[in-house]
């Protein structure tokens, strides 16, 4: 039998031979979802925030500094008024706005706004922000949003890429997710752990939540398990579910797909978003927990997930 370190070894290099074209074929069965963006449409430009939490008094700063490089529709006008809004995603959302800038291509502000935020709430909610402009009619050109989870007494600066509001969701879905590669029993055990910034339902009807984990390597979709559906309370869910995944030396390229849906109680399904556990997924988070995953057996790695819609 080869021993821990072999299969490792092995698991690592089928890994890191995962062919483009399986990913091709994944994006094109969720082709519907995929939008090609032009040069314009991916560059609005960045947004500069610093962040901190002052957890005696339970209160968070927020201090807007300046947009760099920013863009906007030629159908806004040559010097459109540009403002940002904030919003903290609680239930009861807590909105804010800077004053007024004449566009350019960087803009400073240097405006701080203090709201009072309890410390679980930390945990859960998000820092969305706008950039609208008045052109006269008021506009979202553009937006982006970070995790309050991290924050602490320490100031803390953040550059936030801008995208095109269409294609950034409100109160983005999270999953926490764990993953470890058991060499010598070979297979990988997946943790389906939590899920938070869940949406509420806009119908009396109720909402459960539940996962799809699915294992591809080179020659396509080689397994897939689901969790059982369960109420959120305050938008979030714990499962605390294992899979357990069986792998082989002839599985080459092993990655997973995870997908989060929503189901009514009249059962209809509804796509959340997903993320692809692999070393070329597109998320960065992804990508360092597969590596780290499949470079130490036995450790069990677990990272919290923003989803992406395709």
């Amino acid at each position: 039998m080869a021993s821990g370190s072999a299969k490792a070894a092995e698991l690592q290099a089928f890994a890191f031979k995962r062919k483009d074209a399986k990913m091709m074929q994944q994006q094109e069965e969720n082709g519907a979802n995929t939008i090609t963006l032009s040069g314009d449409e991916r560059d609005f430009g960045r947004l500069n925030v610093r962040l901190r939490y002052s957890p005696d008094v339970e209160q968070v700063w927020i201090t807007v500094l300046k947009l760099k490089d920013l863009s906007w529709p030629v159908s806004c006008g040559e010097s459109p008024n540009i403002y940002i809004k904030g919003i903290i995603t609680l239930p009861k959302p807590v909105q804010f706005k800077s004053s007024a800038k004449v566009s350019s291509k960087d803009i400073e502000f240097m405006e701080t706004f203090v709201f009072a935020l309890k410390l679980q709430n930390l945990q859960t909610v998000r820092l969305l922000f706008k950039v609208q402009i008045h052109s006269p009619r008021k506009r979202t050109i553009g937006q982006c949003s970070v995790s309050l989870r991290e924050l602490s007494s320490e100031e803390s600066d953040h550059w936030l890429d801008i995208t095109h509001a269409s294609k950034v969701l409100v109160c983005p879905a999270e999953l926490q997710i764990g993953t470890c590669f058991q060499a010598i029993n070979s297979r990988i055990q997946l943790q389906i752990l939590k899920a938070q910034n869940l949406p509420s339902s806009s119908t009396p009807l109720s909402l459960n939540f539940y996962v799809k984990a699915e294992m591809f390597s080179t020659e396509g979709l080689v397994y897939k398990k689901k969790t059982r559906p369960l109420k959120s309370t305050n938008s979030q869910v714990q499962w605390r579910e294992m899979m357990i995944f069986p792998v082989t030396q002839k599985e080459q390229g092993i990655n997973f797909l995870i997908k989060l849906y929503s189901r009514s109680s009249v059962r209809r399904k509804h796509f959340l978003g997903q993320v692809w556990i692999s070393s070329d997924s597109n998320s960065s988070e992804a990508a360092e927990q597969w590596r780290d995953t499949i470079t130490n057996p036995e450790k069990v790695v677990i990272k919290w997930h923003k989803l992406n819609p395709c």
